[in-house]
């Protein structure tokens, strides 16, 4: 009787091992909110089941980087680690955190705004499915555009606070973390001084209000890129960053 007993044990502990991979219990849904660096022809928020819409993609983009299939991109391979699995990438080329898009054009009201892609959509399906962990990406088109930075603002935003960057990524944290009390909210920087990713402005705006959040921010380094977006390369070190991180989770 005893030798059954501890046997039915250990089962038991090896079925609750995190590092068994046939355990499917401590797998976490992962939603991507992101720009052109998260998207992919075909995979970009059509995984929601009710929802027409494709956004407009970058990758593939054969002319520039040689991210060809939808297993070079960061998300994909983070993805197939033994415990996550994708919920919905929802990520669109060229979009901005803020409510200004390229040449001041506002864009309060459409899909090229981060905040826009919160909650549910007209369609009344969410735009973020039911994820676990919320993986943040964005910033670049704000940068690259030059919104301007604006003040921190963590309440009672008006739509002129949206328009700049500090007050609309603190909107979008705080959006996030209300509509989805039980997932766990990361921001991903792409780089804090590059050329082709963040000047240290923003990238300094990021981490105060991922502070004031508490929000893990992940700072990107070394990240290979051609004509600013990341080769099959800089998507592989973005991944391994990225899972040294929400490893844990």
């Amino acid at each position: 009787m005893l030798s059954i007993t501890v046997l039915l044990i250990a089962m038991t502990l090896f079925s609750c091992n995190p590092d068994n991979p046939d355990d499917t219990t401590s797998v976490k849904k992962i939603s991507i909110m992101g720009d052109s660096y998260s998207t992919f022809e075909g995979w970009s928020n059509m995984d929601v089941e009710g929802n027409p819409n494709e956004y407009f993609v970058y990758y593939p983009h054969e002319d520039n980087t040689d991210v060809t299939s939808v297993e070079k991109t960061w998300w994909y391979m983070l993805c197939q680690k033994p415990e996550f699995e994708l919920e919905i990438s929802n990520s669109y080329s060229g979009s901005v955190v803020s409510n200004t898009h390229y040449g001041g054009v506002d864009v309060t009201d459409a899909d090229l705004s981060f905040m826009h892609r919160v909650g549910k959509n007209s369609f009344g399906v969410d735009y973020n499915g039911d994820p676990d962990i919320i993986l943040v990406f964005g910033g670049t088109n704000d940068c690259w555009a030059d919104v301007e930075l604006g003040d921190y603002v963590y309440n009672d935003w008006t739509a002129a606070d949206l328009k700049c960057f500090r007050p609309a990524f603190s909107k979008l944290l705080a959006s996030l973390k209300t509509l989805y009390p039980d997932a766990t909210v990361y921001s991903i920087t792409n780089g804090n001084n590059e050329v082709s990713g963040l000047t240290r402005p923003y990238a300094k705006s990021i981490e105060k209000v991922c502070k004031h959040y508490g929000v893990t921010n992940i700072v990107l380094k070394d990240i290979e890129k051609t004509d600013g977006h990341p080769t099959y390369k800089g998507m592989q070190s973005i991944c391994e960053q990225v899972y040294e991180v929400v490893r844990g989770s």
